[in-house]
């Protein structure tokens, strides 16, 4: 049931769906927002600007006049290539430049396969952006100041992306809105992705010159350098280095939570904002064991596991030898030639060796955010919440959709059937909507309950949410709200403001919701711009919100964003514990099968974001699930 979150997912509704309501209710509805600058493949920004220059410790650069009376300067590198001798290293210090920079072009996606949240245009099974690929966007409110100095300072806000951090980029997201609307300054940062962000074995270990170096957590000191970047560069842009939010949704969401419990990220940002994202990190014996035996041993690793990869690598380097020798090689070999063997790959090689080892094209699924020990602690996230010294402790707000899975459920032939190839028909929508329940209570059991409880009983601050925005425009082929629903993304464009461009929700516009949908978006910006300058989201920043209490173990402990038909903006009491979840699969009377629980149990517990932190062996094998070893339901 849980899977990583791919949001090339959204492709296939956003075209299939849009293609056979195309006749009804849907219309265009450009008035609700200025358009996008983007738009759904990037493009170049408008003319440079000359009171947009400015001076950073890289070099000079300009930008451009942007929307929503800002300033924007895109494509700027915050580190060097990380290509060559430099993959699978560290970030290094951006290499100077001469002259201005043109910032009005946006750098291209770290290497990923293509997919709408690539930004690219593409086909299916390629692998589009490549390794030059650490750069940032900046908007800011329009200033022109010759000194630094004399900037207005604004609240930063740092935006992580996400895509099952093997996918995604920055440059899909315009922060022109939120900035100008909020007096914000938004950062958007492009970090290294799939097995060229994350990856843990002896000989990078062995050949690393940094213990930064050694992590395998490349794609997490990434966003590190962008925000050592922001203390060093943003007040150029009228932002306040001592006040800076970071942000993300569902893998960034997760790697908003890595950061908070990263010693090297401490005093870095100040506040941090979680949409749909996890606290979990992955294990190193998943991330380097062989995936032998993985039916009945669950240390086992993942099917791309580092040893499975550079196995996979030496095969094809000698195909007559057989799986023993080719172990052999791997032990044997000096570690500075195994990674030039792997160094000489290219990332859509590389890539398609990930994807071989899985037998679905078009997927990587490596092990990503590493319990090393030196970037992240090797105990679980949830574990240093018991104690405010032993992780950035900021004010938190976090928050889940309402029918998150139904995205990844959508896709299932198992779940929805496309009559004539393109309308969607639930097959059993009790049981469809039973399973959505079941997994999204639990993405929210892992993202808000149980940090919440683990850090308000500090007395830290969390803030905690739920989007519920469900208001499809009527249509004769399909009921979206229950086909999609409030499902995982769809609160992103609201945060910006942005509902052009190819964005997730532009298959919900119509003129029919058009006003609710901006009060909703417009509430949104309020709540999230005040979080970044208070810590607080209160009354909104214009403090015309209802007010957003604290998380508190009685009463009420989360907000609703909903629009007005469906009850409007509102704080409520819904609470999910995973024991809770437990509880309701084992008594659920729609997956009555003993298979289904133990499947059920195994997917919620041991296989989502790779990890078994809340897995209990003994609890499994009493619901009778002892015929079913939970790694025989793993699907890596």
């Amino acid at each position: 049931m849980i899977k990583k979150i791919i949001l090339r997912t959204v492709a296939v509704i956003v075209v299939g769906v849009v293609i056979a309501l195309a006749y009804t209710l849907y219309h265009k509805s450009p008035e609700l927002f200025e358009p996008s600058v983007v738009g759904l493949y990037q493009e170049e920004l408008p003319a440079l600007d000359p009171t947009s220059a400015r001076t950073i410790d890289s070099g000079d650069l300009v930008g451009v006049s942007d929307a929503y009376n800002t300033q924007a300067w895109v494509g700027i590198p915050y580190a060097a290539a990380p290509t060559g001798d430099l993959r699978w290293k560290a970030p290094r210090p951006a290499v100077p430049w001469t002259g201005a920079l043109e910032a009005n072009d946006y750098g291209t996606p770290c290497s990923q396969y293509m997919g709408l949240a690539a930004g690219l245009a593409g086909e299916d099974g390629e692998v589009v952006g490549n390794e030059d690929c650490l750069t940032l966007n900046v908007w800011a409110p329009a200033q022109e100041i010759v000194d630094a100095e004399e900037y207005e300072k604004h609240p930063v806000m740092v935006w992580i992306h996400g895509g099952s951090n093997d996918s995604g980029t920055a440059n899909m997201y315009q922060g022109h809105h939120l900035s100008g609307s909020k007096k914000v300054v938004v950062v958007g940062v492009n970090y290294r992705l799939g097995l060229l962000g994350w990856l843990s074995h002896d000989a990078i270990r062995a050949t690393a010159e940094t213990p930064e170096d050694a992590s395998g957590n490349f794609g997490t000191l990434d966003l590190i350098e962008a925000l050592k970047w922001v203390q060093t560069n943003i007040d150029q842009f009228g932002g306040n280095p001592e006040n800076v939010t970071i942000f993300g949704e569902s893998a960034g969401g997760r790697n908003v939570y890595s950061l908070l419990a990263s010693p090297l990220a401490k005093d870095l940002f100040h506040k941090a904002i979680v949409q749909s994202g996890t606290p979990d990190t992955t294990k190193l014996s998943l991330a380097e064991n062989f995936a032998d035996d993985k039916a009945t041993s669950n240390d086992a690793g993942l099917i791309n596991s580092s040893n499975e990869l550079f196995s996979a690598v030496l095969r094809k380097a000698y195909p007559a030898e057989d799986q023993a020798t080719i172990r052999a090689r791997l032990t044997s070999t000096p570690s500075d030639e195994l990674m030039a063997l792997f160094r000489s790959y290219t990332p859509t090689e590389l890539m398609n060796v990930a994807s071989e080892n899985l037998g679905r094209e078009g997927e990587q699924e490596t092990a990503d955010v590493l319990r090393d020990g030196y970037v992240l602690p090797k105990e679980s996230t949830m574990s240093l919440f018991q104690d405010p010294s032993r992780y950035n402790s900021v004010p938190l707000m976090t928050g889940t959709n309402l029918d998150e899975n139904k995205l990844f459920m959508f896709r299932n032939p198992d779940n929805v059937e496309m009559m004539f190839g393109v309308i969607p028909v639930i097959r059993d929508e009790k049981r469809y909507n039973r399973i959505s329940k079941l997994v999204s209570d639990n993405w929210k059991a892992g993202a808000v309950d149980e940090p919440a409880i683990a850090i308000t009983a500090t007395e830290q601050p969390v803030y905690a949410y739920r989007f519920e925005w469900d208001d499809f425009p009527p249509n004769l082929l399909a009921d979206l709200s229950v086909l999609i629903g409030a499902t995982h993304a769809f609160e992103i464009s609201y945060v910006f403001g942005d509902f052009t461009g190819g964005t997730p929700t532009e298959i919900a516009e119509g003129r029919l919701n058009l006003e609710r949908r901006r009060d909703l978006s417009l509430s949104m910006m309020d709540y999230w711009a005040e979080f970044a300058y208070s810590g607080k989201p209160g009354k909104g920043r214009s403090g015309t919100q209802p007010e957003w209490s604290e998380w508190s173990d009685a009463g009420d402990n989360l907000m609703i964003l909903d629009e007005s038909s469906s009850g409007g903006i509102r704080m409520s009491e819904i609470r999910h514990r995973f024991a809770d979840i437990k509880q309701a699969l084992k008594t659920d009377d729609v997956l009555t099968s003993l298979e289904e629980k133990c499947r059920g149990y195994a997917d919620l517990f041991m296989h989502g974001y790779q990890t078994d932190d809340f897995f209990d062996q003994k609890e499994y094998e009493s619901w009778g699930c002892v015929d079913y070893p939970a790694a025989m339901f793993r699907t890596d």
